[in-house]
């Protein structure tokens, strides 16, 4: 058994026309500001930092456009996960159970690993620091980002088939409450 999930193209095609109307709306009023810069000078430069951003934003959402590669896989051997900040492929004796949680309205599965030291440690430079700013901002070392993928209402189902624990995140955060939940009741939308 080898199941991938991707990322939805549709919605990297919406955030990729919501970049490029913002980028003209930039560009349009910095080239507004242009015509009598005076007091604008800080604008000017300000806009044009923005739309510099804008674009490595729109850069990265190309790349994630034309990714083949499946974002999560999930096999009888473990679990894969891939992206900026993925740590490859983890066997399921590693992983002690799944935190779902949401930042900003974009939800996420945090895996919670029993010996995550180690993984963060063999990531490449880039990718450990985003793994160790993660746990300094008191979330899992690695997630899923289920708001993007396609099918994340059937990543879940398929993990508590599994049985695959999931941790419920209580009012004492130090301790989160240990739970199987049935399929299709407490996923994520």
């Amino acid at each position: 058994m080898k199941r991938d999930f991707y990322l939805s193209k549709a919605k990297i095609l919406g955030l990729t026309a919501l970049l490029v109307l913002l980028i003209i709306g930039f560009i349009v009023a910095e080239v507004y500001m242009l015509a009598d810069p005076g007091e604008n000078v800080a604008v000017i430069v300000f806009f044009s930092a923005v739309i510099l951003l804008l674009i490595w934003s729109l850069f990265l959402l190309g790349k994630n456009f034309m990714e083949k590669e499946a974002n999560v896989t999930v096999s009888e051997d473990g679990l894969t996960v891939r992206g900026t900040a993925g740590p490859g492929f983890i066997p399921w004796e590693d992983i002690e159970g799944m935190l779902p949680y949401e930042v900003h309205n974009n939800e996420f599965l945090g895996i919670l690993l029993k010996n995550e030291a180690d993984y963060i440690e063999s990531l490449p430079k880039n990718k450990r620091r985003l793994a160790k700013i993660n746990l300094k901002t008191g979330f899992p070392a690695f997630n899923i980002g289920l708001s993007n993928l396609k099918e994340k209402k059937e990543l879940v189902n398929l993990l508590v088939e599994m049985q695959i624990p999931f941790y419920i995140p209580t009012n004492n955060k130090e301790t989160p409450e240990k739970s199987n939940p049935p399929k299709d009741k407490n996923l994520p939308s």
